[in-house]
């Protein structure tokens, strides 16, 4: 018998004017996420020039966006 746990991460992906991508990840995020809204929230992020301000480089580009699923599979091992 296996338990069984999934989890789910929010990626936006950014790239900087050296062409790196840069990502922020957000766990757990909510279940009525629209490409719309997700695009949203990465304008704001880019509008605050946060990747500039950590590579005193200059505003960044929105590459994408993309929901991870993750399901772990844990096994009822008994050892003795």
């Amino acid at each position: 018998m296996s338990n069984a746990t999934t989890r789910e991460v929010l990626v936006m992906e950014f790239k900087d004017l050296d062409g790196k991508i840069k990502s922020i990840r957000v766990a757990d995020p909510k279940t009525d996420l629209t490409a719309a809204t997700v695009e949203a929230a990465m304008e704001v992020i880019n509008d605050l020039n946060v990747f500039n301000v950590i590579s005193g480089r200059g505003p960044a580009t929105i590459k994408g966006a993309k929901s991870v699923q993750t399901v772990t599979n844990n096994f009822d091992i008994v050892v003795g």
